[in-house]
């Protein structure tokens, strides 16, 4: 089983990310849009909040883990150990939760009208 990032490819700012990081990573991840998966409605709602990463052994890495399970597979990964310190986990993680949040408010405030 190849890593598998789950991310919401309707996102402008997300799918510019993605298509920097398909650069990167050459066959190192397959990138998969939440919307073309068949997934349960509240799982989906899930993945569209925040970044997915399933990894080569099958476990989840969700939010700001996963940018730091993707981030570590390149030169860059030495700045996600400077963020996993604890207090500056904490804020990091806080900051990302509060961004991630407003986004999929912005774009899908409605659930049952958007999804």
């Amino acid at each position: 089983m190849k890593n598998t990032v789950y991310y919401d490819a309707q996102c402008p700012l997300c799918s510019k990310e993605i298509a920097l990081w398909r650069k990167l990573s050459g066959e190192r991840f397959e990138f998969k849009d939440v919307h073309s998966q068949n997934f349960p409605r509240q799982q989906r709602t899930n993945m569209l909040k925040v970044l997915h990463l399933r990894d080569e052994k099958g476990s989840w890495h969700i939010g700001l883990n996963a940018n730091f399970k993707l981030w570590r597979s390149h030169p860059i990964g030495w700045v996600s150990y400077c963020f996993s310190i604890p207090g500056i986990y904490w804020l990091v993680n806080h900051f990302y939760n509060v961004w991630a949040e407003r986004r999929y408010e912005k774009r899908y405030g409605c659930e049952q009208c958007q999804l």
